[in-house]
């Protein structure tokens, strides 16, 4: 059942990925509440925060699925298709990066700029085209973790309250890493749960590519990667990315990571994958990718739904 259900978020998704922006706002000002009567400045009172700001919603979607489902099982499937496509997004962030990459393919840099920050938020911005591109191509294998292949492992492996949980806690991180110590709790566990979905992916994106380069890329640069970015040897942000990136670019044959030139200054980064370099053109191998991996996940969640026939 939940195999049909992520089939079905996934074709609606995919057809319509612009949604009601509502349900999302509403999750950002609940979060945004927390922060702002739970904020103390200490670790312990970002946990208080996620466990009633985060835990307890998720706990409170899988009663609601369960109560529905004791009524009848379609209604459960619906509520899981439903909520799972307001979880899901990487349609509409695949369109935002096409946007910024014709926009650096037609030379408008300010506006591939623009763009870019308005779809990440945070994200210190490359000054020149090359830059920009590098910048574009990761963004876009980092979203197809966070968009689809975080919140569908989590959703087989806890249901519709798993995603709900996954979701909730990259807002949490995304909105509370302006305030030290109370964001500490959100980081960790976006990281924990990334750490099993990004490995999952990054052997998809294997075999459905180059298998030993990418493999070997995971290997030797994955670690180096989550070194030059990580302080805290609990936060696994840094290393999930590392994996993510040197896999899918491998895949590819492709270079990511390296220098960037942020506003006259050189930003200095380990490379990753192998020789190409990245153009904007490249977007579509690395959107073509990524639906090859999801088809992969579709084949063995299917071969082993028969199995349990």
């Amino acid at each position: 059942m939940s195999l049909f259900a992520a089939i079905a978020a996934l074709v609606w998704e995919y057809f319509q990925p612009l949604r009601p922006v509502a349900p999302r706002d509403r999750a950002i000002a609940w979060l945004t509440w927390f922060q702002e009567h739970f904020n103390a400045g200490g670790e312990r009172h970002g946990v208080l925060a996620w466990s009633l700001g985060v835990l307890m919603p998720a706990i409170a979607v899988a009663v609601i699925g369960a109560l529905l489902g004791g009524l009848w099982n379609g209604l459960a499937w619906l509520f899981d298709v439903l909520v799972l496509y307001f979880c899901l997004g990487y349609r509409h962030t695949l369109a935002r990066a096409e946007a910024v990459a014709d926009a650096i393919d037609a030379g408008d840099l300010d506006n591939a700029r623009r763009q870019l920050r308005d779809w990440r938020p945070g994200l210190v911005v490359a000054g020149d085209a090359d830059g920009l591109t590098l910048q574009v191509l990761e963004e876009t294998f980092r979203s197809s973790l966070i968009r689809m292949f975080g919140v569908l492992f989590w959703f087989f492996l806890l249901g519709v309250a798993g995603a709900v949980l996954y979701l909730l806690t990259g807002l949490a991180r995304e909105h509370w890493r302006d305030a030290p110590g109370f964001g500490v709790c959100a980081n960790r566990v976006t990281g924990w749960l990334d750490w099993p979905p990004a490995r999952v992916t990054a052997f998809s994106f294997a075999i459905v590519g180059n298998f030993q380069d990418a493999l070997e890329a995971w290997r030797e640069q994955a670690p180096v990667w989550r070194a030059a970015f990580t302080t805290d040897p609990r936060d696994e942000t840094a290393g999930n990315d590392g994996v993510l990136l040197a896999a899918g670019a491998a895949a590819l044959g492709l270079r990511l990571g390296g220098d960037l030139s942020v506003d006259g200054e050189i930003l200095v980064r380990p490379e990753l994958g192998l020789d190409e370099p990245p153009e904007p053109g490249h977007l579509t191998l690395v959107a073509a990718l990524i639906w090859r991996a999801a088809l992969l996940w579709g084949a063995v969640l299917g071969l082993l739904w028969l199995g349990s026939l």
